[in-house]
């Protein structure tokens, strides 16, 4: 999926987000789009457009990591 897409719809539901939601909805964004196969990579390039959706990158990913690693560790 295109990653300037992602980063539009993000921008514009954000508008409409109460400020003490955005974290929760930004982390539940990413996990939806992960979720639904958008590479990792593309999530990655979400990077910098603002702070809530980096903190919600930096977790899924990081969760995304350890689930691999567990499977080495099987």
């Amino acid at each position: 999926m295109n990653q300037d897409l992602l980063a539009d719809l993000w921008n514009l539901m954000s508008e409409h987000i109460p400020e003490k939601e955005k974290e929760s909805v930004a982390q539940e964004y990413i996990n939806l789009l992960l979720d639904y196969g958008v590479s990792e990579s593309t999530v990655e390039g979400l990077f910098g457009i603002d702070t809530y959706l980096d903190g919600a990158v930096e977790y899924a990913l990081d969760e995304q990591d350890d689930d691999d690693s567990d499977e080495w560790d099987n």
